[in-house]
């Protein structure tokens, strides 16, 4: 006899499953609004008597809310061409799948971007596409690749506000701290504020093989990945909530966008 516990562990993993899908068939639309979208449905037919059919009520909701949803991209710049045509040339070949995730990151980017003041804009855009070129190994030299790749940047004549936002995306402080590369990482300015909420939301709202998902599918995935010795996992016990703070603060800008 199926108890009420595994009833409603059923109904997690249909809702999970279902949200994973929406998040891809919808993936103009920031998964974290996807995600609120399915829990307020599910909240109204939670009390449904077929719970079979919740899943369906729930996708058919949210796939009206998707339809609504306003998108627009962030048109291109020379300061993002130049971005998008480093990110290609350092990873396509190399490093296909690294260059996946950061096209997957530019294209978030490029429907974030409205919540921002206009100026700042093409700035998330372009950290966006050059976010993860220190991965390359022309740019390798101290091994963390946020450090390497802002390094890149500003021998490259790049502005500080991008090459700060690179350095210190999702986290990096933490992982330079334990490998021991605060000092180095320190070389660049750490803005805090809606721009860099933004990146953060960006790589912790993308796959590594460019596909939307959610932070929290995006956590799991890292530590599955990397493994539990990795700094980049262990630094999580230091940044995690940092950087579900950033994700849920750009949240709440896209739905008042």
């Amino acid at each position: 006899m199926t108890t009420t516990a595994e009833v409603v562990s059923q109904a997690d993993d249909r809702i999970r499953r279902l949200e994973s899908q929406l998040v891809r068939e919808f993936h103009d639309v920031p998964p974290s609004i996807v995600h609120e979208w399915i829990e307020r449905a599910r909240a109204r037919f939670g009390g449904a008597r077929l719970q079979d059919y919740v899943p369906l009520f729930v996708a058919r909701e949210v796939r009206a809310s998707a339809r609504a949803f306003p998108t627009q991209e962030t048109p291109g710049t020379f300061l993002s061409s130049w971005a998008r045509n480093t990110a290609r040339r350092l990873l396509a070949a190399e490093l296909p799948r690294r260059w996946a995730h950061t096209a997957g990151v530019a294209r978030r980017a490029e429907h974030v971007a409205r919540v921002l003041p206009e100026e700042e804009r093409e700035l998330l855009v372009a950290a966006a596409w050059v976010h993860d070129i220190g991965y390359a190994a022309e740019l390798t030299d101290t091994g963390l690749h946020s450090l390497d790749g802002a390094r890149y940047l500003r021998r490259a004549g790049v502005s500080d506000r991008i090459c700060g936002l690179v350095a210190h995306h999702s986290g990096a402080a933490a992982v330079a701290g334990l490998v021991g590369l605060a000092d180095g990482l320190g070389e660049f300015p750490d803005n805090r504020g809606r721009l860099r909420d933004a990146l953060w939301y960006c790589d912790m709202s993308t796959g590594p093989d460019g596909q939307p998902t959610t932070v929290h599918g995006r956590l799991a995935e890292i530590r599955q990945r990397r493994g539990p010795d990795d700094p980049v996992v262990r630094a999580l016990a230091i940044n995690g909530d940092e950087r579900l703070a950033a994700v849920r603060r750009t949240h709440r800008l896209l739905r008042r966008a």
